[in-house]
């Protein structure tokens, strides 16, 4: 016997839809979380500095994986955060445990990115002084 998947195997217009929904989420997270916003503000300004101070390319690539995987994670925790809230719908000292190891995953990597921007840029800034 024979399955026939019904769905094409691409699809530009699914794949298209999928963009607008990444993008929904993006910008609900923008919306409701203040430290998805200092992370992306904080991002923008450290690029442009990497521009100014004419950082080498291989530099840039690594700021780039770091404040990708920060913005990232915050975007996981938020919707890890909803999950719960979803799933718990009174206080539970578990899903404060859930919500709180996950923000404390993005606080550690944060840190991690920041010594990495700090690593790269400190030689920069001593060479332009």
């Amino acid at each position: 016997m024979e399955l026939k998947n019904k769905r094409p195997f691409f699809s530009f217009r699914r794949l298209r839809q999928s963009f607008v929904y990444a993008v929904q989420g993006i910008r609900f997270t923008w919306q409701r979380e203040q430290n998805f916003r200092i992370h992306s503000v904080i991002s923008l300004a450290v690029l442009i500095l990497a521009q100014l101070l004419q950082v080498p390319y291989l530099e840039q690539v690594m700021l780039l994986v770091v404040i990708g995987a920060v913005i990232g994670m915050e975007l996981i925790n938020t919707a890890l955060e909803h999950v719960v809230d979803l799933v718990v719908q009174s206080y539970d000292d578990r899903a404060k445990v859930i919500k709180d190891t996950a923000a404390g995953a993005v606080f550690i990597f944060s840190i991690t990115a920041a010594i990495i921007g700090l690593m790269i840029f400190i030689p920069h800034v001593i060479k332009w002084l």
